[in-house]
């Protein structure tokens, strides 16, 4: 008999821990009816299979402990579970990001001792289970074993709701997967057809924008907490109320209001390619799609309207043939951008070099220039922050502000000492947002040309770690220009006056930014 409760007792210990894995509590849980259902199986099975079922049954745990894992560490970036159908392509990039914020060493030693824990925790149980000797069941028993599995399977699939101290943690989970891989096929198939849709958001010249610049700024984990939630709006209001005085006062007009990211908490590309094209670009496989279907996006459309196509994208260390198929017909990144300050951990050059840089390139090339910045400063994890440097300093004399840069990077926190306290990442999180900002209005301030539209918004929120659970995927953009002529349409289509959108306002996609594009400057 002790027998019998010793494995109910570590099966229902283990389904639980799978629960706390998925929901991140347990409430007032305490029993996990798989772990009735299990030992059932193991006493009504003959003595010579109950090996094999041991060993399914550690597997099996094994592997749901590993996806329900994965699906924490997933929803603690990007706000959502794992995809198996969609994610696995993400393994290179979750690895290099790693290893940048990190170091190659420490994310070889985090992932061997994963693995090892993972290993040995199922080598243990699996011992723990084997050494186990059950009691040959009589008849009697196993009928009443038969009627408790059946009559536990009635309750859960077609009975009343279980009492919330009774859970089915295993099958919820694979439940829940299930039912996302079949809604991921739909959503693969719908997206499919709404590429195929004749004249669907065919390239289409802007003469509302002829002849001028438009320079649109992706600011790094840039959403509608920092405006809205008081652990950062205390800064960061300031900041936005401090800088529409100054731009007003150099000239510039400005309107502001919300689009709704794809994503949050990272895979930035899909935020670009979403407003870019018009598109709802939620998954990588979307996002190929689409390249390989070669949709028009607003590159096209800028190309009819006379613009040369130009973007900057400092955080790419590797080609970027992707950026060909999107209509570029100049990229940099930090390959080809002649930035000779330190590397700043996963940043590899702050935003305000990066302004300065594009400025450089804007006055080489003969207007107009339709340019994408991928500003990444506030990119986690948010070490060292930098002071805005004097914007002459930069065209005059950069080795002086290399240095201290550097010197600013060598006082710094690691990110691996930061990030054992969350308290302290908020701050930095928004510190660095601050940067942020400063360094891109700044640079409106000082070079916005007169006839020159400049889009800022954020790429997505960051991750839920900062924003906290169940936040809205929403992020603020900017319009800025010194003619009056180009914001008043904007603020006709409900854009608010100045840099602080209503927190009430309606809700905008950002595919959405495209076609709003089309109907307020194309024919």
């Amino acid at each position: 008999m002790y027998h019998i409760i010793a494995i109910l007792f570590a099966l229902n210990i283990l389904l639980l821990g799978l629960r706390f894995l998925i929901e991140g509590h347990l409430d007032a849980v305490f029993l996990a009816w798989e772990a009735v259902w299990l030992t059932a199986l193991l006493l009504i099975l003959p003595e010579r299979v109950r090996p094999w079922l041991i060993r399914l049954i550690v597997s099996g745990l094994a592997l749901l402990l590993l996806l329900a894992g994965i699906d924490a560490l997933t929803q603690l970036a990007f706000g959502r579970r794992f995809n198996p159908l969609l994610d696995f392509g993400l393994t290179d990039a979750a690895f290099h990001q790693l290893t940048q914020n990190m170091g190659l060493f420490a994310t070889l030693i985090v992932a061997a001792f994963t693995l090892a824990i993972l290993f040995l925790g199922i080598w243990l149980v699996a011992r723990c289970f084997a050494a186990l000797r059950l009691p040959v069941m009589t008849r009697q028993k196993h009928l009443a074993l038969v009627l408790l599995l059946g009559g536990t399977l009635a309750i859960v699939f077609t009975g009343p709701r279980l009492p919330s101290y009774f859970s089915t943690p295993a099958l919820n989970l694979i439940t829940t997967h299930w039912h996302q891989m079949q809604d991921t096929h739909r959503a693969y198939a719908d997206f499919k057809r709404a590429m195929s849709d004749e004249g669907l958001l065919e390239a289409r010249s802007l003469p509302g924008l002829a002849d001028r610049d438009v320079i649109l700024g992706f600011i790094e984990s840039y959403g509608v907490t920092a405006l809205f939630d008081q652990r950062y709006a205390t800064t960061i209001r300031p900041r936005l109320a401090d800088f529409e005085q100054r731009l007003r006062r150099s000239g510039i007009h400005m309107a502001s209001a919300k689009l709704v990211s794809p994503v949050q908490g990272g895979q930035s590309w899909l935020a670009h390619a979403t407003l870019l094209s018009g598109l709802d670009i939620t998954t990588q496989r979307h996002y190929e799609l689409m390249l390989s279907q070669r949709q028009s996006t607003l590159n096209d459309d800028f190309r009819k309207t006379g613009h040369r196509n130009l973007a900057i994208m400092p955080a790419l260390t590797q080609p970027w043939p992707q950026g060909q198929r999107l209509g570029y017909d100049r990229i940099f990144t930090a390959r080809n951008i002649p930035y000779r300050g330190p590397s700043l951990n996963w940043v590899t050059m702050p935003d305000q070099y990066t302004w300065r840089f594009f400025e450089t390139q804007r006055q080489a090339h003969e207007p107009p220039l339709f340019a994408e910045l991928a500003l990444i400063s506030s990119h986690a994890p948010w070490t060292p922050i930098l002071p805005i440097a004097d914007w002459e300093s930069l065209e005059q004399d950069q080795d002086s502000v290399f240095e201290q840069w550097a010197r600013l990077k060598e006082r710094a926190q690691t990110p691996e000492d930061l990030w054992q306290d969350l308290d302290r990442v908020r701050e930095h999180y928004t510190q660095a947002l601050d940067y942020a900002l400063a360094a891109a209005f700044g640079y409106a301030e000082r070079y916005l040309q007169d006839e020159a539209l400049l889009v800022l918004l954020g790429d997505h929120q960051p991750a839920p770690l900062i924003t906290g659970e169940n936040a809205s995927r929403e992020v603020p953009i900017h319009v800025l220009s010194r003619d009056k002529s180009i914001i008043t349409p904007f603020i006709d289509a409900g854009f608010t006056s100045g840099l602080v959108p209503r927190e009430q306002s309606p809700k905008r996609a950002m595919a959405d930014f495209r076609p709003l594009l089309h109907r307020l400057f194309g024919h």
